[in-house]
């Protein structure tokens, strides 16, 4: 739901996002995109047998991405920063 959500913001009305997206997007975008450009009905139906779990993600999600839009829009470098290190330093855990 992330990943369409990306997709779909690249989509919106406000002139040359489409364009500037498909010029400077990179092999992190495809990434990021793939799932969400994927089988819709497989997307469904991953919501729709997995609601609960799927909502608590996405509200958490939600919140860690409000969190950091605050911390940018009060101009909260150290902060942020804080949470891009930390970010930087589990990351690899992700990846085996």
């Amino acid at each position: 739901m992330v990943s369409a959500s990306l997709i779909k913001a690249c989509l919106q009305k406000q002139p040359d996002t489409l364009q500037l997206a498909q010029i400077l997007a990179s092999s992190g975008f495809r990434d990021t995109s793939r799932v969400g450009g994927g089988n819709a009905e497989l997307g469904v139906m991953m919501a729709k047998y997995n609601r609960s779990e799927l909502l608590r993600s996405l509200y958490s999600y939600r919140d860690n991405l409000d969190g950091i839009i605050d911390l940018i829009e009060k101009e909260n470098w150290q902060d942020l920063e804080e949470i891009l290190t930390s970010n930087g330093e589990v990351r690899p855990n992700f990846l085996n």
